[in-house]
């Protein structure tokens, strides 16, 4: 028994030995297992964070991509917003009809201020051309309503008007002149011509192939005012013995007219008025005639021009329906020398009144732009940017 004991016990001991070594085993397996899921928690713990600031970047990225085209749109919108309220501002207003007279100064000034009237104030326009007389009655009647320049052969039809049809506004043009001329050399070569009542004697001197043996006389357009003048003056300086009146056919030709005879050093007798391009760059003479009265102007007219008042005249109806258009007219002034720049520069450029206008609101801001609101201005140069 002793023996045996020994055996079994050494098997017992070995026994136990495995067992422990196995348990051992499977704890340390147990452990490696533990921990290589912890390390695996670990990496995905880490690798969490890198993922999150990426994506976070991603999506400002995104936005501030959209910012941009948002805030674009928005722009858009407003501006298409401001468009729709002008274009239903402008519908709702009245087309203001313009005398678009047939003579350089007027044609330029009018075509001025209906472009402030339509791109600074909102109002459609529209221009009517004709001549002195056609537009009076236009603007009497209404179907005009804007007349920037009654001169003063047009004084006794305001007389005979009465109140209540139009109403005259500001001064156009200064305090200017209209009379019949010669050029400076002719009145040199000969110094008994002085007077109009000194024509007959020298009127030879202008004698051409087509005035009938008479000195010819170039004057005004048919239907501007000053054509009836000069036809009084004629019977009541008893010269229709001595004068054979020409019709020029437009302002135009009557300037190239003067213009030529001067170039040539030809004798030229007729009727002009200031400010114009060639009473500002020829040397006339003025031929004298007795003083102004206004009992000789409601008379025969046997006597000079009256200084020339020049008056913007509006229809009554235009009061109530644009009252600040009618305020702008109040304050605008269109000045000589200007008119005179505007003609000299149209005259070295072959350009129209339409171009004419458009260069004196692009090289004469400072000057009209005090005549009306800074709103008015911004948006006249607005519109002036897009003419270039």
């Amino acid at each position: 028994m002793g023996l045996l004991d020994s055996d079994m016990l050494k098997r017992t001991g070995l026994g136990l030995v495995a067992m422990v070594a196995a348990a051992a085993i499977g704890l340390g397996v147990a452990a490696c297992s533990s921990d290589d899921e912890q390390q695996q928690q670990t990496v995905a713990q880490a690798e969490q964070p890198e993922e999150q600031p990426q994506q976070q970047s991603a999506a400002q990225t995104e936005q501030a991509a959209e910012q941009p085209q948002q805030q674009a749109a928005m722009q858009q919108q407003q501006t298409q917003q401001q468009q729709t309220m002008q274009a239903e501002e402008e519908a709702a207003k009245d087309t203001i009809v313009f005398s678009d007279l047939n003579w350089l100064s007027a044609e330029v000034q009018t075509r001025i201020v209906a472009y402030i009237v339509e791109h600074g104030y909102g109002y459609p326009t529209e221009l009517v051309a004709g001549d002195t007389v056609s537009l009076w009655a236009g603007l009497t009647t209404d179907n005009t309503q804007v007349t920037l320049e009654i001169w003063p052969a047009q004084q006794p039809w305001i007389d005979e008007l009465g109140e209540g049809v139009i109403e005259l506004l500001g001064d156009s043009l200064d305090e200017n002149w209209e009379g019949w001329v010669v050029p400076q050399y002719v009145k040199d070569a000969n110094p008994g011509l002085v007077s109009v009542f000194d024509i007959p004697d020298y009127a030879d001197l202008f004698v051409t192939a087509d005035s009938e043996g008479k000195a010819r006389f170039v004057g005004c357009i048919a239907g501007w005012a000053c054509e009836m003048v000069n036809a009084n003056k004629v019977v009541a300086y008893e010269l229709e013995d001595s004068v054979f009146v020409v019709d020029p056919g437009s302002g135009a030709a009557l300037f190239a007219d003067l213009e030529g005879a001067y170039a040539r050093g030809d004798a030229w007798l007729g009727y002009i008025w200031g400010p114009t391009k060639p009473t500002a760059t020829l040397d006339l003479y003025r031929l004298e005639e007795p003083e102004w009265s206004e009992e000789c102007w409601n008379g025969d007219q046997g006597c000079a021009y009256p200084s020339s008042e020049v008056r913007i005249a509006v229809n009554v109806s235009l009061i109530d329906r644009a009252p600040d258009v009618i305020e702008f007219l109040r304050n605008w002034d269109y000045t000589a020398a200007e008119q005179i720049d505007v003609e000299i520069w149209m005259g070295d450029n072959d350009e129209t009144p339409d171009a004419g206008a458009i260069w004196y609101l692009q090289n004469f801001q400072d000057v009209w732009s005090q005549r009306v609101d800074e709103g008015v201005v911004d948006r006249v140069l607005a519109a002036l940017a897009e003419e270039s």
